[in-house]
């Protein structure tokens, strides 16, 4: 308790220095306080179900497609269900579908899931009110259906008896039998209701056909069973069933399983590698601002020498001493750590407002009890680190010595000088990793954004119209023309287009059979329906052959085959040095009875699964030759496109007040939002260097300023004996860029080694560019150049007699 009543009395003392270092320290704690936060909601909280670790997504492995998390079919599943001894349960559900939801005033279009009745005991998670379905409802397809928590109070308004009330979905009534607590979302955030998977459409078709894969299937391990034990039995049960159920299908996805764990498979494979790239920079930001205060503490020790001195010789021992100086660094970094809690608190905010809707488990982002603990560990810690340096140096130091100087600033010694230069050389050194990291992200992130993406953006409104299931073919065709049309005669639309799916959500797999040849062309294909001006809207180049025109809207062509355009990846991989135009080809294998497709265009690559994706192949056919209840509408306009959206929804809301129309974005958005992620881990790594490099540059004006300070005597004497100003700033910056070099010279060497764990996070460029690395050595330079400047103008202005006279 003493100790503790000196220390706050020797840190109100010197309010100056007190404030420096708590503030200095509240950033580095924040700082990690704020990355820690997301760290654990997004890594290492666990997800909200039961035994979550126990817990495995189970996908088809697709080699020959290079696809590794493909869907499976009925049939399959229930194999999986039944051979498994290592799985305690297997529950399976659909993609999130897009339903039509159907009220009084108007019709909203939801993500909808099918899945089976033991989906929901599989998580552990029950309904908050009314009940899930069950499996006897499931076998009698009961239109029965549980709500979300978010529709049933958007829409329901939170009222306690919606049990029993019927949704319209589809032109068909479903009976409302639960509703989930707040939070549950599974399998994704977008998902506002669940009925049974046989409420699909096609089910009959899917519970009998082994080789139509769509299903996901969720399965929980028996206690103690590890992934890797799941998945041996999991690759023996499907090259069982491959020898069981052999096919020539060159569509089939294949018998290959990959079992992939849930928190793997939420979080992703990159997000781990970038929060861990961004934590090891706040780890960075931390020691440097240590670094700083133990420089600042042992400047001041240097204030205290004569005072540790006249305590050693009243009988203080040295652990009395070390122990005093510990304190007094851990109030500092407590300090610290309580200001670092409310800076953490609004960069929380801020990195929610400006993080991407990729980040999983964005919404879980908070202070919490575990954050305060961790915010308090690395306070003490930072205690220790900025202080053990110069307790250890003041109390090795010689009293005699320091009884004998005279002056408001004594010298610790030559291993005092050399601690406070090897504190500011490690700071430049981890800088230049940190600088090196962000600049490497910084050049990727431009690479992106210049990237070819095909098309012309600009001015480009994009929204989907989702067509209901109680429609005809007929009447969802002349829907589809009357929009069109009066869209286009809207003022201010230039062109307008469609097609049955912009933004390629999924890598497909497909195989496609070229005229002539026995052997069927893999890869992943996309073939989408469009509308005659669709290229046109878009503004993509034709490079080879036509546009379609009017005739090619007919249902079928005189010569018995449908027309197609193609991109330039499919014409160079089908083709490779040959004329596509005129060259026909049809989806499946050689015996396959779809129709062949004739190409009379090639067009520009468009970069539709993002811009960091490579292009695939893309097949192109008219509207009115490929039937599609869903659509994209595009839109060109003179001016805003935003502007329009009301006035197109409008139109459409004239046509038919049933047609829901959502997903309403512009073209150059939806290209921002691609990279949003990048853009986030790109900015935040982008300003902790920033952060450092102010830290740094701090570090080495104060080394700088307090030696100059401390040799003002000495200054005074050289200039006395006739040395120029000019010598005098050469002696101040040449100390202080003689450090600098050393710290760069040794951080260049840590960031070549450290870069390569950085390489998936890259686009295009090495984790060793030697332009970023030329770019971080010049900046750097050049601002420690500043910052030793400063003090060297300082000594250069010293007058000879003051300094002579200086004590």
């Amino acid at each position: 308790m003493n100790d503790l009543k000196f220390a706050f009395r020797q840190l109100l003392k010197n309010p100056g220095f007190t404030t420096v270092a708590v503030l200095t320290l509240a950033l580095g704690i924040g700082a990690n306080t704020a990355i820690f936060s997301v760290v654990n909601a997004v890594l290492l909280r666990p997800l909200p179900f039961r035994d979550p670790n126990r817990l495995a997504m189970l996908w088809t492995e697709d080699s020959r497609h290079q696809i590794h998390e493909a869907q499976t079919s009925y049939l399959n599943f229930e194999d999986w269900h039944r051979r498994s001894r290592l799985f305690e349960d297997m529950a399976l559900f659909s993609q999130p579908t897009p339903l039509n939801l159907i009220f009084k005033d108007d019709t909203e279009r939801v993500d909808g899931v099918r899945a089976s009745a033991n989906l929901f005991s599989l998580l552990g998670v029950q309904p908050m009110m009314g009940r899930s379905f069950s499996a006897d409802e499931a076998e009698r397809k009961e239109r029965v259906v549980v709500l979300s928590h978010g529709l049933w109070l958007r829409r329901f308004g939170g009222e306690a008896n919606v049990i029993g009330k019927t949704l319209w979905m589809e032109g068909k009534s479903s009976q409302i039998i639960g509703v989930m607590p707040a939070g549950f979302d599974f399998p994704g955030k977008q998902i506002e209701l669940w009925e049974p998977h046989t409420s699909h459409p096609r089910w009959d078709t899917l519970k009998a056909d082994r080789y139509y894969d769509q299903w996901e299937v969720v399965g929980r391990f028996k206690p103690k069973v590890t992934p890797q034990q799941a998945q041996a039995e999991m690759t023996a049960i499907g090259e069982a069933l491959a020898k069981e159920y052999p096919t020539q299908d060159p569509d089939f996805a294949g018998f290959g399983v990959n079992v992939v764990p849930l928190m793997a498979q939420v979080v992703g494979t990159k997000t781990p590698l970038a929060l861990s790239v961004l934590f090891g920079a706040v780890i960075l930001v931390l020691l440097i601002a240590c670094a700083n205060v133990a420089g600042l503490l042992l400047a001041r020790g240097t204030a205290r020498a004569r005072e540790i001195a006249i305590r050693t010789a009243l009988g203080a021992t040295r652990a009395h001493l070390t122990r005093q100086l510990l304190t007094e660094g851990t109030v500092l970094a407590l300090g610290g750590g309580a200001f670092g809690v409310l800076l953490a608190e609004a960069a929380i905010r801020s990195l929610v407002a400006i993080g991407t809707s990729n980040l999983p488990r964005l919404n879980e982002i908070s202070i919490n009890g575990v954050v305060l603990i961790f915010a308090a560990g690395v306070s003490l810690v930072s205690g220790v680190i900025c202080t053990v340096a110069p307790a250890w140096m003041v109390s090795r130091s010689n009293p005699n010595l320091s009884l004998k100087q005279r002056g408001p600033t004594l010298t610790l010694g030559l291993g005092g000088q050399r601690m406070r230069h090897a504190l500011v050389t490690a700071q430049i050194a981890l800088v230049v990793v940190l600088l090196t990291g962000a600049g490497l992200l910084i050049r990727s992130l431009h690479r992106v954004l210049k990237v070819d993406v095909g098309f012309q953006p600009e001015r480009v409104l994009v929204m989907q119209i989702e067509y209901p299931q109680s429609k005809t073919e007929v009447q969802v065709a002349g829907l589809y023309q009357q929009v069109l049309e009066r869209v286009a005669a809207l003022p201010g639309v230039k062109t307008v287009g469609a097609v049955s799916e912009f933004f390629i959500q999924r890598n497909p797999g497909a195989t496609v059979t070229v005229e002539g040849e026995r052997v069927p062309s893999g890869g992943q294909l996309a073939r989408h329906a469009v509308s005659r001006d669709f290229f046109q809207t878009l503004g993509v180049e034709l490079v080879r052959g036509r546009y379609f025109s009017e005739e090619d809207f007919r249902e079928m062509k005189p010569a018995g085959y449908r027309v197609t355009i193609i991109n330039e990846t499919m014409a160079r991989r089908l083709w490779p040095g040959v004329d596509p135009i005129g060259k026909r080809f049809k989806d499946g294998g050689p015996d396959s009875t779809d129709p062949w497709l004739a190409v009379v265009g090639v067009v520009r690559d468009m970069r539709r699964q993002g811009l960091e994706k490579q292009p695939i192949m893309q097949a192109f056919v008219p509207r009115m030759s490929w039937s599609s209840r869903s659509q994209h509408l595009l839109v060109r306009t003179e001016a805003d496109p935003a502007l329009l959206a009301s006035s197109v929804r409008e139109v459409v809301r004239s046509i038919d007040k049933t047609l829901p129309l959502f997903g309403v974005t512009t073209a150059e958005r939806w290209l921002n939002d691609s990279v949003s992620e990048r853009r986030f881990h790109t900015l935040t790594l982008s300003l902790f260097s920033c952060l450092t490099l102010l830290l740094a540059v701090v570090g080495i004006f104060g080394l700088l300023n307090a030696s100059v300070v401390q040799r003002t005597h000495e200054m005074g004497i050289r200039m006395a004996l006739g040395a120029q100003t000019h010598d005098v700033l050469r002696l101040v910056v040449g100390q202080g860029m003689r450090l600098t070099l050393v710290g760069l010279a040794t951080g260049l060497v840590g960031a070549s080694v450290v870069m390569r764990v950085m390489t998936s996070l890259l686009y295009e460029i090495k984790p060793t560019d030697p332009f970023t690395f030329l770019g971080v050595s010049l900046v750097l330079f050049f601002v420690a150049l500043l910052a030793c400047w400063l003090p060297a103008r300082r000594a250069a202005r010293i007058d000879p007699m003051e300094a002579l006279r200086y004590e």
